[in-house]
């Protein structure tokens, strides 16, 4: 837990791998701990490209983007998807 006592935040590293981090600037967590430890505390997670799209979609709402055009950015790529 970081010591500023912040939100912890899903961040990703790629379009499979998130960390979980604070999102103070100025807060190193999880940064000061080992690679050992981040693992072991669950810190990484596996995402994928539809989860990171519906979150996307719920932020383009937020942002008063019409959900037409939200929708039609978020859709999956059904030529890139297994």
């Amino acid at each position: 837990m970081p010591l500023c006592a912040a939100e912890l935040r899903k961040h990703l590293l790629s379009l499979s791998q998130a960390i979980i981090s604070c999102p103070n600037e100025s807060c190193v967590y999880p940064f000061n701990l080992s690679m050992e430890e981040i693992r072991s505390q669950g810190l990484t997670i596996r995402t994928n490209e539809l989860e990171i799209m519906a979150q996307m979609q719920e932020k383009l709402a937020r942002a008063d983007i019409d959900l037409r055009t939200a929708q039609f950015m978020t859709k999956p790529d059904t030529d890139i998807l297994p």
